[in-house]
């Protein structure tokens, strides 16, 4: 008997991880989400561009319903200016899930993200994202970096990115921390 795969939209939407209650809490606790852009993470997303030579970068928090982003280099309007997109446009969604780095040549020719808006409304074409995952096994959301263009990830660029992925949540429990003390 043939049974059909949920849609897509019942996997991302509904996927255990991105509900999971302890994931969720080591979320909220970092306080981060809907929070102004702070000076250290936006130096993470612009080294990431540099560094890769690519055209976006992305420090991506995943809720339950949307993607939040601490930082971003080259997302076009209106997603920039608002600095979320409904999981319906994420790709980072995929990182935290599985709690391991993706990289993707050519996103449009991946099985799992036909219907992804972020692949045909905001062009992502290269995916290259690293887990933010916490000390304690939480992953909260991704760094990523973006190519509008087909794109071999090099070992070298993997990791990198790597590099800056795991400074960015050094930089985001030590911010939780020192907010943590001051209240």
């Amino acid at each position: 008997m043939y049974n059909r795969p949920p849609s897509l939209s019942r996997i991302t939407l509904g996927h255990p991880t991105l509900l999971d209650t302890r994931r969720l809490v080591a979320l909220k606790s970092v306080a981060m989400i809907d929070t102004p852009a702070e000076p250290m993470f936006d130096r993470m997303t612009y080294l990431a561009t540099r560094l890769l030579n690519a055209p976006t970068s992305l420090i991506s928090l995943i809720d339950g319903n949307r993607q939040w982003f601490k930082s971003l280099v080259g997302l076009q309007d209106p997603w920039g200016t608002r600095r979320e997109t409904p999981l319906s446009y994420s790709i980072c969604q995929y990182v935290v899930t599985s709690q391991k780095p993706l990289a993707l040549t050519d996103s449009r020719q991946v099985d799992f993200l036909r219907g992804n808006l972020g692949v045909s409304e905001l062009n992502i074409v290269a995916y290259l994202g690293m887990p933010l995952t916490t000390a304690n096994g939480q992953t909260l959301g991704a760094l990523c970096v973006i190519d509008n263009q087909p794109r071999q990830w090099t070992m070298e660029e993997v990791d990198i990115l790597q590099s800056l992925s795991e400074t960015t949540i050094s930089l985001i429990e030590m911010r939780a921390q020192i907010m943590a003390s001051n209240h």
